[in-house]
């Protein structure tokens, strides 16, 4: 809450602010969110899942795990929790970490649009994501599939996929699709990669953006 922090200066702030700025996440996007299952209690078991994935951040990271998160409904909580969990794992280590891409948060459907668009004029985001992508602990893919992808741009999201992988990199992923659909929308390989190597979750709750934000108590 930066009560005990200089007025002049917050060496906790700063770092933080660092490292939501290098990973691509916005203000509006780092706000914390309190995020409940719906009275009924639909997503209870896969809210207390995801929990304990948010308390245990670090070891889910140093071993290379990855999530799928997805749900046919919108505004659910799939973006919410993987934000969560960024900063989560932020929190961890902020006062270790170098100012550096420790968190990369991609938007698919933009970062496809700017991909194409690269090809005939240069992309600062797309040259910082490349720059970035395979060195960071975590990447989150939001909204995978949003969008067809073209052969070119699939292709580059799965050796990019691919790489992580390879290094042992942590990666969440977030969908409006479920498996089958994911394989329509992306194909074998790149579905394989995704959902056949990753903790399945699967939300059924309603909307929840009408929740309000909470101040980030870290």
């Amino acid at each position: 809450n930066h009560k005990d922090c200089d007025k002049e200066f917050c060496i906790r702030k700063y770092k933080m602010d660092s490292l939501y700025s290098a990973a691509l996440i916005t203000d509006s996007q780092k706000q914390h969110i309190s995020l409940k299952i719906d009275p009924d209690g639909t997503d209870l078991a896969e809210f207390q899942q995801l929990v304990e994935i948010e308390k245990n951040i670090e070891t889910f990271i140093k071993e290379g795990k990855n999530l799928y998160l997805h749900s046919s409904n919108c505004g659910n909580g799939k973006s919410s929790w993987s934000l969560r969990l960024a900063e989560a794992y932020l929190n961890k280590i902020w006062a270790r970490s170098k100012v550096e891409c420790r968190v990369l948060f991609i938007s698919v459907p933009r970062f496809l649009l700017a991909l194409k668009d690269n090809i005939s004029a240069k992309s600062t985001y797309v040259e910082y994501i490349k720059e970035n992508v395979l060195k960071a602990d975590l990447v989150i893919w939001d909204d995978i599939a949003a969008k067809m992808g073209s052969e070119f741009e699939l292709t580059h999201l799965l050796n990019i996929i691919d790489n992580r992988i390879a290094l042992n990199k942590s990666n969440i992923y977030t969908s409006n699709l479920n498996r089958q659909q994911l394989y329509t929308a992306l194909g074998e390989r790149l579905t394989s990669r995704i959902a056949n190597m990753s903790i399945d979750i699967e939300l059924h709750g309603a909307d929840k953006r009408f929740l309000k934000l909470e101040d980030n108590q870290g």
